[in-house]
């Protein structure tokens, strides 16, 4: 995991995106099935929310290529209706996210592989705004 995604796990993520809530769900809905990072896939489920306002979804994995389908939690998003014609999505910093230098992503990477797949889901997530024209990245962010 670059320190660039340990920074955004630390930190959190908060974009608007021109869009409504429906769509976004829908998009996530969508796109999240096919994300993946070394054999785990995601999933989204639904969390706490108010209906056409906000939405709390949880994002969960697993490692279907060893053939273990059990899913575990790795993260959430939060989704705001905005006013106007946005959403904010909203990706709180992680617990337990810690600042670390050069040295130590290696080390990070072997003691928290949760936080390298939830890292890889923020990645895609940003590439997916991007593909579909709703945020502009610089270039396409690193997913593994």
């Amino acid at each position: 995991m670059s320190s660039f995604i340990m920074s955004m796990l630390e930190e959190g993520v908060e974009v608007e995106v021109p869009s409504d809530l429906t769509a976004i769900i829908s998009l996530l809905d969508r796109e999240v099935p096919y994300f993946s990072c070394n054999g785990y896939n995601y999933s989204v489920t639904s969390g706490k929310g108010t209906v056409g306002k906000r939405w709390e979804l949880m994002i969960k994995s697993g490692n279907h290529a060893s053939g273990d389908h059990a899913l575990f939690p790795v993260g959430r998003v939060e989704l705001e209706k905005l006013d106007g014609q946005y959403v904010s999505i909203r990706i709180p910093p992680r617990c337990g996210a810690e600042s670390s230098s050069r040295e130590e992503v290696a080390l990070v990477n072997e003691n928290d592989p949760d936080g390298r797949i939830f890292g890889s889901f923020v990645s895609q997530t940003l590439n997916t705004l991007q593909r579909h024209r709703l945020i502009n990245l610089p270039g396409a962010l690193p997913v593994e």
